[in-house]
């Protein structure tokens, strides 16, 4: 009987002597799969505001090249729905609208028209595919590096002539789809309640443009539109980034 007791009593102080030691275990075990939960991907939302100075393009009107060409500066606001890959790597899918930009130039004579002046506004819808690495994983305070791949809609609306006549013509309005493609760099800085900071520079190409044809009076003169080069743009974009889990 003594022993049996004996027995009992040791197996209790045996149990009492682990349970900090299984406590402990539990511990690490919580703390992993926090670990592992912080880990996974998770979808953010984005929104951003872009100023683009862009590079003058090549310009010509009926295959002639153009001289004196310009383009002004303008802004640009897109949102975006993203995805953390891994610590260092995410990707995010972006939608933006380019506001207008004035380009011009001056045409040679040829033919019907007889040279001049052309102004005309450009204005864009892009989509961008983007992958960025993160140099310090999710930090509060994140160095990035980007690219994105994708498909742009240039709009080239309001245009007018001068002839080197001063004859006034306008000119029919055109939609031209291209490839675009963007180059990025900047850094995150965390902030609260899931909220980031994103600032940076971009380059981006959003392709080529071309009007409708002169008019004048109310014919239509054919070959006459103006057709641009690749339009590149240099930015600087701000923006804010939503963690949603």
């Amino acid at each position: 009987m003594l022993s049996l007791r004996a027995s009992l009593l040791g197996l209790a102080l045996l149990a009492a002597g682990s349970l900090p030691v299984a406590a402990a275990d539990l511990g690490d075990m919580h703390e992993s799969a926090d670990v592992d939960v912080a880990s996974n991907a998770r979808f953010y939302l984005r929104g951003d505001a872009d100023y683009s100075w862009y590079r003058a393009p090549s310009m010509s009107e009926n295959a002639l090249g153009m001289t004196g060409t310009s383009i002004g500066h303008s802004w640009a606001y897109g949102a975006g729905l993203g995805w953390y890959l891994s610590p260092n790597w995410r990707m995010d899918i972006t939608l933006e609208h380019r506001n207008d930009a004035t380009a011009g130039g001056t045409a040679p004579a040829l033919g019907k028209t007889l040279g001049g002046t052309r102004d005309f506004a450009i204005n864009s819808n892009v989509v961008l595919a983007n992958l960025y690495y993160d140099f310090s994983g999710r930090a509060g305070f994140n160095p990035y590096l980007g690219v994105g791949l994708g498909w742009s809609s240039n709009h080239a609306h309001n245009g007018l002539a001068i002839d080197t006549c001063g004859c006034i013509a306008s000119m029919e309005d055109a939609n031209q789809s291209n490839f675009a493609w963007a180059l990025m760099a900047g850094f995150t800085r965390e902030l609260d309640r899931g909220f980031s900071l994103d600032a940076g520079y971009r380059l981006i190409d959003i392709g080529q443009a071309h009007t409708g044809n002169l008019v004048s009076g109310k014919a239509a003169i054919a070959n006459s539109s103006v057709s641009t080069g690749a339009i590149y743009a240099n930015e600087i974009r701000i923006g804010l980034r939503y963690d949603i889990f």
